[in-house]
């Protein structure tokens, strides 16, 4: 078993990382040209890496013997993305894997659970990873001037 408080941030953390933009982008459809098949393979990279950690997560609750949470939807500001381009996706990624890692770094202080702990810290890591890729993406591809 696992104290209450760690067993509500690990649920909160696996709701999260299942409905962040990153995977709702893997399961839209952005406009792809040509040119952009090889960034939108990293991309389906990094959706499943994070998924990984998310499985890790649910596979020690498991082993746990903890209910899995209940995962919910995808915030409905995301449905408004859906047919974007990726160079637009790319700069909303590097916003929301921002957010979303300084959040985990916040929270990994209170899990007093060292296998969650770990497992958290991988997906931190796996996060400032993507975060930086998404970084260099966004670089290459400037934002067009509007006219």
């Amino acid at each position: 078993m696992m104290d209450p408080q760690t067993y509500s941030l690990i649920a909160d953390i696996i709701r999260r990382e299942s409905r962040s933009l990153l995977q709702y982008v893997g399961e839209s459809y952005p406009t792809i040209t040509p040119d952009q098949q090889d960034t939108w393979s990293q991309i389906r990279k990094m959706i499943d890496e994070e998924l990984q950690g998310v499985a890790d997560l649910m596979r020690l609750l498991q082993r746990r013997h903890e209910p899995p949470p209940y995962i919910g939807s995808y915030p409905s500001s995301f449905t408004s993305l859906s047919f974007v381009s990726l160079d637009h996706l790319i700069r909303l990624l590097v916003t929301h894997e921002g957010e979303d890692l300084g959040r985990l770094e916040r929270e990994i202080g209170v899990i007093a659970d060292p296998e969650a702990d770990e497992l958290v810290q991988n997906i931190i890591e796996t996060k400032r990873r993507h975060l930086e890729t998404l970084r260099s993406l966004a670089a290459k591809n400037p934002q067009p001037a509007v006219a």
